[in-house]
């Protein structure tokens, strides 16, 4: 009953504020909702300077680390949306998450699904699209749903592909989620993990954590700049 309410009372708040959201209809945005996991632990700061750059912008972060859309039982992150979109209001959003996603879910109480198992990837595309609904507000929001870069570990590289599949079909049934390429900033050749880029002054930046997973400061930065291109292409670097 509590999740019920919840979401009933998000499409109460969003259908009572017609000005929620205005992303789409091409104006700059004003209000930026950043979310994710571990992999937006350090973008997050990159991002939220590169952002405020830009006058009048606000930002609201969120990152809860050991989540993720697989563990629900964790952080419900349906919930946790909902909330702050209601509260917030955003007009674009940036969500990064699910490099530790391919693991068992609980779809009920005494139910788990396992990653070999069928219905696990529908059952995760749901989720995926479920949080890509909540985050879109009815189409009156931007959403930037980040691609996980290449991994260095090849069972973790493998995992990622198969993720990234599914945000890919599941954004591409929804025209307010961009699916943003991560791959072609973070690496030198897209599909193999390194460490380094060549910047454009031709010298070596580290973009990757040693981990084999997690972005270096970097690399968020690269992020942070190209999100932004994307973002304001008329005004991408804004004193």
């Amino acid at each position: 009953m509590r999740r019920c309410t919840h979401h009933a009372l998000f499409w109460i708040l969003l259908a009572l504020c017609p000005q929620l959201g205005r992303a789409t209809d091409g104006a700059p945005p004003q209000r930026i909702l950043i979310l994710g996991d571990s992999m937006m632990r350090i973008p997050v700061s990159a991002l939220e300077n590169e952002f405020t750059k830009h006058t009048g912008v606000e930002v609201r972060p969120f990152t809860a680390l050991g989540t993720g859309l697989a563990r629900l039982d964790v952080l419900d992150w349906m919930d946790r949306i909902e909330r702050l979109v209601a509260s917030f209001q955003p007009d674009a959003a940036v969500m990064f998450i699910g490099a530790n996603d391919r693991q068992p879910m609980r779809v009920k109480e005494g139910v788990v699904i396992r990653p070999e198992q069928d219905g696990w990837e529908e059952e995760y595309a749901r989720r995926v699209g479920q949080a890509m609904d909540l985050l879109g507000a009815a189409g009156a929001v931007r959403v930037f749903w980040l691609e996980l870069p290449d991994m260095k570990d090849g069972h973790l590289h493998e995992n990622a592909n198969l993720i990234n599949a599914i945000f890919e079909r599941e954004a591409g049934k929804r025209p307010f989620v961009t699916l943003f390429r991560t791959r072609p900033i973070l690496t030198r050749k897209p599909g193999v993990f390194t460490l380094y880029v060549i910047n454009e002054r031709g010298l070596p930046l580290s973009v990757r954590d040693r981990d084999g997973v997690h972005l270096s400061r970097g690399g968020a930065e690269l992020l942070a700049s190209a999100l932004a291109e994307s973002l304001w292409p008329d005004n991408p670097d804004a004193p």
